[in-house]
């Protein structure tokens, strides 16, 4: 009962409710949220024997920082996308959808800012097995940040690189995006450069130390100075150039295909037409609807 009050009580504090200079966890700082322990889900959600197949499962559970507004607008984007391609589709922030006979029935699925260890570790052998069996996934934002840690095969494999923080002051920042492999399927129909106003991540490394294959970064020196907080921001940074700052890539596990981007922590974002024609060709791509023989994937040396 008091652990339970003192979480009550920081929550209050955090939102404002009770006057207090200090313990607030704040964007951009780590991103688990303290719990006694880790609850799984174990009973398996109701899935309608007459959804519209193929299907996409968008899945959305957060155990750590959950973006609302992204969450939300990526959920209405994949809808508005599977009626326009004919596919069903089931939202859902229930982990136990991750077995072998649930899972079966989708063709794609989207960790929709899913942060946290939110799934059991049969759960996490059950997304892997059936991603490397030929599974199309792909992530986005928040699923990509430090949070994952406990899932080593998801956090080295599937996303790579470690995220390390991003800018509060200002928290937002219009920024030069640059397509990198322009010759991808996934970028064909993108600029060359375009603006974005993001949450940009920052991480302590670039996807391909990771066998993975960068598709879009951004221009550091692009970054206000003016009252922003320089010394977080020297401290993460990549390089000035984008192929020095990736915020989108692929990966090809097993026989698989991953998109991964760092985009979406509002749902702004799924408005701006570059940004919803990416996620169209990225569709396609993991489906192997485009590039079929696996020309886009990383080249393994």
């Amino acid at each position: 009962m008091i652990s339970y009050l003192n979480r009550m009580t920081k929550a209050l504090m955090c939102a404002g409710l009770i006057a207090t200079g200090a313990g607030c966890q704040q964007p951009g700082q780590a991103q688990a949220v303290e719990e006694a322990e880790t609850v799984y889900d174990t009973v398996r959600p109701d899935i309608t024997k007459w959804m519209q197949q193929p299907a996409i499962l968008v899945f959305s559970k957060t155990n750590g920082w959950r973006h609302n507004e992204g969450i939300a607008g990526a959920d209405k984007f994949f809808v508005e996308l599977s009626r326009e391609r004919g596919y069903g589709i089931f939202t859902t922030v229930n982990a136990a959808v991750f077995n072998a006979e649930d899972l079966a029935r989708f063709e794609v699925i989207v960790f929709n800012n899913t942060t946290g260890d939110a799934l059991s570790p049969e759960q996490e052998q059950a997304f892997q097995t059936w991603l490397e069996a030929g599974g199309s996934w792909i992530g986005l934002h928040g699923s990509g940040d430090n949070s994952h840690a406990d899932w080593e095969w998801y956090s080295q494999v599937v996303i790579g690189p470690t995220f390390i923080g991003h800018p509060l002051t200002p928290h937002f920042n219009t920024v030069r995006v640059e397509t990198l492999n322009a010759d991808h399927p996934i970028m064909a129909n993108a600029p060359q450069v375009w603006e974005h106003d993001e949450e940009w991540y920052f991480f302590d490394s670039r996807p391909s130390e990771y066998g993975l294959l960068p598709l879009a970064g951004i221009h550091e020196p692009d970054f206000n100075p003016e009252g922003a907080d320089i010394e977080n921001l020297a401290n993460w940074a990549m390089g000035d150039t984008p192929a020095e700052h990736p915020v989108i890539w692929v990966g090809c596990p097993g026989e698989g295909r991953s998109f991964y981007s760092a985009l979406g922590h509002s749902d702004l974002a799924y408005d701006v037409e570059v940004y919803r024609q990416i996620l169209n060709d990225a569709f396609d791509w993991v489906l192997k609807t485009s590039d079929p023989d696996g020309a886009g994937c990383p080249t393994v040396s």
